[in-house]
């Protein structure tokens, strides 16, 4: 490929693969490195056999294309890679011709999983801010009646001067005292922001040794950092706050002898909130109890929803605005027994998505 070729491909976010008449990869953009976790050092001559092992009807397509020198596509296929992982593409198939010669057959993959939820997050995100909107109005509206029930509350105490009737007017301050409390947590996300250069390892330290020594059981959160994530431009203090919700969250979840895993990874050209990015720090947040309940898996990040008993339902929502104020996106997924509470933060300013 002349280098401009070589240069689109690689800033586009479809995976691309060339195979030549003998069903051997000739080339591959980075959008396919990421899909397929390989690089193209290690794929590059590599016959379709070997690269798509599980998806036979794939590669006789791609067999047919060269032999019929017709186009051909498909939606909702189940792709298999080779660590056995599952997904589902929309895929086309183009003959290169060469006067009435087929040489190669270029094939586009679109990760139809990853579009999907795209779409579901962009939704869930317009819902998320309807209703911490909606919400923070309420607040408003129930702060000010409450300032004026403790300040009630507060004269008929003195006029009572020590009788046993104020442990009830002490009842109502320390009530009244608790919601104003409760609305300033769901109000907090809104504060300034302070941005600054932090390093982002440095944050989840903090977060780890505070959630392990506040904990009432043993644990010890297993670290997996990379070393060789830049540093982050964001508000330390609101970004602490957000991964201590979600760690403590994690630790409510598991029993005595249960696991914690603190990841961090570099991300290369995702899309966050229909943004594109060439860099983003990922964080996974991993433990091994037994999941959100099914019926408010969607909505966890909605104010006031929980699956405890004794939650406020804040925590997660305080959690997701603050990320989505630095930009970032945070997610929940069930995979193999863990949940996976995921953060994307990007490092740099984003290319509108439309």
């Amino acid at each position: 490929m002349q280098d401009r070729a070589g240069w689109v491909l690689d800033n586009i976010y479809t995976a691309v693969l060339v195979f030549n008449n003998d069903l051997r990869l000739t080339g591959i953009n980075t959008a396919g490195e990421n899909l397929f976790f390989i690089s193209h050092g290690k794929m590059y001559g590599h016959s379709a056999y070997e690269i798509l092992p599980a998806s036979q009807k794939l590669v006789d397509n791609i067999q047919r294309a060269l032999v019929t020198k017709q186009p051909c596509m498909e939606w909702g296929i189940d792709l298999y890679l080779p660590d056995s992982k599952a997904m589902t593409v929309d895929y086309m198939l183009t003959p290169v011709m060469d006067d009435e010669a087929c040489m190669e057959v270029i094939l586009e993959l679109i990760n139809a999983n990853s579009y999907t939820r795209v779409m579901r997050e962009n939704n869930l995100s317009v819902l998320h801010d309807a209703a911490r909107k909606s919400l923070s109005g309420m607040a408003h509206e129930i702060k000010n009646p409450l300032g004026g029930l403790r300040g009630a509350a507060q004269l008929l105490e003195r006029e009572l001067k020590g009788s046993d009737l104020t442990d009830y007017t002490r009842i109502i301050i320390n009530e009244a005292d608790r919601l104003r409390n409760l609305i300033d947590r769901m109000l907090a996300p809104a504060a300034k922001s302070e941005i600054k250069r932090i390093n982002i390892h440095e944050a989840l330290e903090y977060v780890c040794n505070v959630v392990e020594a506040e904990s009432k059981f043993n644990i010890k959160i297993q670290r997996d950092y990379d070393p060789s994530l830049p540093v982050l431009r964001a508000d330390r203090e609101q970004l602490i706050q957000a991964l201590l919700n979600i760690a403590r969250n994690a630790v409510q979840a598991i029993n005595e002898g249960g696991e914690i895993l603190v990841r961090s990874r570099i991300k290369r050209r995702c899309t966050i909130r229909r943004r594109h990015y060439k860099l983003a720090v990922q964080i996974d947040v991993i433990d091994n109890g037994p999941g959100v309940p099914p019926e408010i898996g969607e909505h966890i990040f909605y104010p006031m929803v929980t699956g405890r008993a004794d939650g406020s339902g804040l925590g997660l929502s305080i959690s997701q605005s603050l990320i989505q104020s630095h930009n970032g996106r945070l997610q929940y997924e069930r995979i193999d027994d863990r949940s996976y509470f995921r953060i994307l933060l990007p490092v740099e300013g984003g290319d509108n998505g439309g």
